[in-house]
């Protein structure tokens, strides 16, 4: 987008904020009584016959978030985040203000986890399986270094039958500054239903990679996301298809999943089947090689504790077809994926 667009787009939103500010003011109670604190984290001991990894007890995540309303009509959210097992540094994932605008229009503005699609959109704590689809963020995927990233968002949110739509405009760098003067622009439509959910998901712009010791690449950066949910009452059934750009190669795969609910108020159990692959084309960082492809399957059961604790039991077999690196990996990846875990997550609110 041209940077007089941008930056009217960004006046407009904080002088609209700052009116309303201005009329509302704060409501004089105590701050204590407008502050709550939640989050998760997820543990889990991983069983594998893969010849690049070992078996490992394994700290995924942690997630430990702030909300505190400022007016009646504002919140601000800061999320403090410990992911993967190579990386234990702590880091601010989220930190952005909501501002409502009656009941039909809200502004968010900051550091803010995507909307895009399903699985890359929802918080992992509510997701059966362990990690999300490949294609989303583990393949590496279209998110692979996270869903959360800087920018502003424009919610309508849905009355009756309508979607919920989200407009927004964002520096498409994953958290940190943006190296060029082009913004992500993106367009997420979500329907709810009594029986489950659907929707489609857009978006457009450039990634800029960086590597240490050598030139800027610019490529595009973008990608489409289909999705539907049927409940599990007790049989239920996930679906998502994404198709993108990263890094210069070409990126796309689905998922489909059943679910049955033993509606005994505490088992879940899952299958998913996967695909996935990755197109180079050529004009990334270490563009060479063939691609990836992936075919696998998932199967498990979620058993609740009690209200704030899941255990799950999952396996996963895959098959990895590469012929190199390719523009969001070095590592060739080729071989079988047989995964047997048990995970454990805690909830705190």
């Amino acid at each position: 987008m041209k940077r007089l667009a941008i930056c009217m787009v960004i006046a407009t939103v904080l002088f609209s904020m700052g009116i309303s500010f201005a009329q509302e003011g704060l409501q004089g109670t105590c701050w204590s009584d407008r502050i709550c604190m939640s989050g998760y984290f997820q543990v889990r001991y991983v069983d594998t016959d893969s010849k690049t990894e070992s078996d490992n007890f394994d700290f995924r995540r942690a997630f430990f978030t702030i909300k505190g309303d400022l007016d009646a009509n504002t919140t601000g959210i800061i999320t403090l985040s410990r992911v993967g097992p190579n990386d234990p540094n702590i880091d601010l994932y989220n930190g952005f203000v909501d501002y409502r605008m009656g009941e039909r229009y809200a502004i968010q503005a900051g550091q803010v986890p995507t909307w895009f699609g399903l699985e890359a959109w929802e918080s992992s704590s509510v997701r059966l399986p362990f990690e999300r689809a490949k294609v989303l963020e583990g393949g590496p995927g279209l998110f692979f270094a996270g869903a959360a990233d800087r920018g502003v968002w424009l919610r309508r949110n849905p009355q009756g039958d309508e979607p919920l739509v989200v407009l927004g405009v964002w520096n498409g760098q994953f958290r940190a500054d943006d190296l060029n003067d082009d913004k992500n622009i993106s367009v997420d439509v979500k329907f709810n239903r009594e029986w489950g959910q659907f929707g489609v998901s857009w978006f457009d712009g450039t990634y800029v990679q960086a590597p240490a010791g050598a030139p800027a690449v610019e490529n595009d950066r973008g990608a489409v996301d289909v999705y539907v949910r049927k409940f599990a009452d007790p049989w239920g059934f996930q679906a998502e298809w994404a198709d993108g750009e990263l890094m210069g190669s070409d990126i796309d795969g689905w998922y489909a999943q059943g679910m049955y609910d033993f509606q005994d108020g505490s088992n879940v159990a899952f299958a998913r089947w996967e695909e996935f692959n990755v197109d180079p084309q050529g004009v990334g960082v270490a563009q060479t090689g063939s691609g990836s492809e992936y075919n696998g399957f998932t199967v498990g059961v979620r058993h609740k504790v009690y209200e704030s604790s899941y255990i799950t039991v999952q396996y996963t077999g895959g098959d990895w077809d590469s012929a190199g690196t390719n523009g969001t990996s070095a590592k060739s990846r080729t071989g079988s994926e047989d995964l047997l875990g048990i995970q454990w997550q805690y909830m705190y609110r």
